[in-house]
């Protein structure tokens, strides 16, 4: 996990230079990596699991939609997202 009170490490994560995955009900699960902010560019019905606070159960985003947090996995039943990797 990065450390964000770290300037560089910030501006690594503001501008994604970790990479994303992108999503889809097809999509295999990736193991071992976690996500700070899911993007919703195509309207989705999405499950994440929270490394801290509330989890997302099958829930419906629409196209635009972004979450922020610290996710340990992001799955998708219909629509497409961006999982950006932490």
């Amino acid at each position: 996990m990065a450390n964000l009170a770290n300037p560089s490490e910030y501006r690594r994560q503001v501008f994604a230079q970790d990479g994303f995955r992108v999503v889809t009900s097809v999509s295999s699960p990736v193991t071992g990596e976690s996500y700070a902010a899911i993007y919703v560019v195509a309207d989705a019905v999405v499950t994440a699991t929270a490394v801290n606070g509330d989890s997302l159960s099958s829930l419906s985003l629409s196209a635009g939609a972004v979450i922020y947090g610290n996710f340990s996995a992001v799955s998708v039943a219909s629509g497409t997202v961006i999982a950006y990797i932490l």
